[in-house]
């Protein structure tokens, strides 16, 4: 059965977004193997879960730049592609160009002066217009929707992102400091009956009114902020230190990246969210806080790579003290793109399961995994193989059911 399947991005022009559809062209087409997708490892490729061949893109983005200069720089500055790849890949991202909305004002910044003609409102029904026109445009069964658009400050605090009823009224009263394009995005998503993914540190998903709305209207969605570097390694190690007794006594992270996002976390405003995602995990984990620095450095000449250096300052028995360093290179956009790609397919499937409210089962994908507590990676990755598990195990009750011919 096919799912004709919509991803509609917000900052559809960004590398990640880029890479994510460069990628799934190329796997297509067999140009590279699925190496990175979750999703296709057993037992979730045992799933129903949407084809590669049946996703198609759209969304919106503040840059008008062409979508195939996105592609290009692929190529000629990040290296992560081939030319043959990007042969393969153009004629499609130029299709996709036409469902990608240019909006320049989608970005402001809480209690800062602004000049923007359009109110919440209608950048709201701008959105779920848009969002309605490329599901009738390429005749979807649904759409999933997904933030990854730069990182934006959080917004001012608000008793009106408590509840629907709240988040409606900031809206009417177009208050552009409680509801940034984060909220807007999400609010939009759940509005035009679409699961939603924040895939960003910023706010939006995490809100109780969102909460609220999803419920409401029967729709998935999850977040925040995704998981594809430093903090992976650091939530996959932990446990081992706690496991051995070992007393972690520093933790000290510095990071450097080069691009877009590099480039929006130089802002001291932006990377507040960021640096909370990334350093509460220790203490969920370790059942204790060591000091843990983390530094954000934009480094333009890297471009999409990104390189975290970390060090852990440690005590063992007889009270010795012990040091171990790790250095993790990566394409943070490589990274991230076949996560998002695992995020959307399962959405799709949670959504044609008619489940709604936060998809727990996926907090491995995230920094921030909403209505989680638990934090190291392998205790998240045994969510998602149980979520599998009961629904293979669900499909094969009723596959034994029909085949006795009750």
């Amino acid at each position: 059965m096919k799912n004709k399947t919509g991803i509609w991005i917000a900052g559809a022009k960004g590398d990640i977004a880029t890479t994510m559809m460069v990628g799934t062209i190329a796997i297509r087409a067999g140009l590279v193997s699925t190496h990175g997708l979750t999703t296709m490892l057993p037992p979730m490729n045992q799933l129903s879960l949407v084809g590669l061949d049946d996703l198609v893109f759209g969304g919106i983005d503040v840059s008008d730049r062409p979508l195939s200069a996105s592609a290009q720089s692929l190529y000629a500055t990040s290296r992560t592609i081939s030319r043959e790849t990007l042969d393969a890949a153009l004629p499609e991202i130029e299709r996709i160009e036409h469902d990608i909305l240019v909006d320049r004002q989608m970005a402001w910044k809480p209690r800062s002066p602004r000049d923007q003609s359009k109110t919440l409102a209608e950048h709201i029904a701008d959105i779920t217009g848009a969002i309605a026109a490329f599901k009738s445009r390429h005749d979807l069964d649904r759409v999933v929707v997904v933030n990854l658009s730069s990182v934006e400050p959080d917004p001012a605090p608000s008793p009106g992102h408590e509840t629907l009823e709240g988040l409606d009224r900031l809206i009417a009263d177009d208050d552009k400091d409680a509801v940034m394009p984060g909220v807007c995005y999400a609010y939009a998503a759940l509005k035009s009956g679409c699961p939603y993914v924040n895939f960003t540190p910023n706010a939006g998903a995490s809100m109780a009114a969102i909460d609220e709305l999803a419920r409401q209207a029967g729709l998935p969605y999850y977040g925040s902020d995704g998981k594809t570097g430093e903090t992976l390694v650091k939530t996959a190690l932990a446990p081992m230190f706690a496991y051995r007794n070992l007393r972690v006594l520093s933790w000290e992270g510095i990071n450097m990246l080069g691009n877009n996002d590099g480039k929006s976390l130089d802002e001291s405003d932006n990377k507040i969210a960021k640096i909370r995602n990334k350093g509460g995990v220790l203490s969920d984990i370790l059942g204790y806080s060591p000091h843990a620095g983390i530094d954000i450095n934009y480094v333009p000449s890297l471009g999409d790579w990104k390189t975290a250096w970390d060090l852990i300052h440690f005590q063992g028995f007889l009270d010795t003290n012990m040091t171990m360093q790790f250095t993790w290179q990566g394409c943070d956009s490589v990274l991230a793109a076949p996560l998002v790609i695992d995020i959307v397919r399962m959405a799709e499937f949670a959504c044609r399961e008619k489940e709604s409210g936060q998809m727990r089962h996926l907090a491995a994908f995230f920094k921030n995994p909403l209505g989680v507590k638990e934090m190291a990676l392998h205790s998240q990755f045994q969510m998602l193989l149980d979520y599998t598990m009961r629904h293979l195990g669900e499909k094969q009750t009723l596959s034994r059911t029909h085949d006795a011919g009750f």
